[in-house]
């Protein structure tokens, strides 16, 4: 069984530790993900055998990236239609930073730099008061380790060095900080809110340096 020389090629999804096959197999069914794909359409898209994409699909299901979408009528016994999970499909190649960075082109240019720096400040308090009920009763060192524990839920890789400086060695927002130097100040806002006094930045990815790293003024 061979694919049409026209048939366009399916998006693929990156990381999971996925297998080329089963990412070739994901690509086919966000193809025809509001009908699902069934095992047999799956085997002659793919031109591979009906027990080989059965594999894979099982394997995939228990691994929450496929579900069953409903059944299919082939003039025999009904087939198992399947399509992604919500799971799945962040899987593939997704834009977010494009946009992130378009809006905040937008803001400064609608309301300057100082209208995007209260922007910042403002989800930066929000997000603080989000996570707040966590720190409930916790001060010192016991609430700059819970505060690094969440940086590193947010992405941020966080740890509290010898010195009790908080360093990061990821930054969640360098493509946008490196075009929006204010973006680094939704950090510093968020810090300084969760820990309750000021803090002070040290060094910063975007400058070359190896982690974002912060003391307690």
């Amino acid at each position: 069984m061979t694919k049409p020389a026209d048939s366009p090629q399916p998006p693929l999804p990156v990381g999971a530790n996925l297998s080329e096959a089963r990412r070739r197999l994901l690509g086919e069914v966000m193809r025809r993900r509001q009908d699902g794909r069934t095992v047999e359409e799956l085997a002659e898209a793919l031109a591979v055998t009906r027990t080989a994409v059965q594999q894979h699909v099982t394997a995939l299901e228990r691994d929450g990236l496929l579900r069953v979408a409903g059944q299919r009528s082939t003039g025999g016994r009904p087939s198992r239609a399947y399509t992604l999970t919500e799971t799945a499909l962040e899987l593939f190649p997704r834009s977010y930073a494009r946009l992130a960075d378009d809006m905040l082109r937008t803001v400064r240019e609608l309301y300057g730099e100082e209208g995007l720096e209260r922007m910042l400040v403002t989800m930066a308090e929000d997000l603080a008061a989000e996570l707040a009920p966590r720190l409930s009763g916790k001060a010192g060192a016991e609430r700059l380790t819970e505060v690094a524990a969440i940086l590193s839920e947010l992405g941020y890789e966080a740890h509290v060095d010898a010195k009790g400086r908080l360093r990061a060695v990821n930054c969640v927002f360098h493509q946008l900080a490196r075009s929006s130097p204010a973006v680094c100040r939704y950090d510093h806002v968020l810090l300084a809110a969760l820990l309750g006094e000021d803090v002070q930045q040290l060094s910063c990815i975007t400058d070359g340096k190896a982690a974002c790293v912060f003391a307690l003024r």
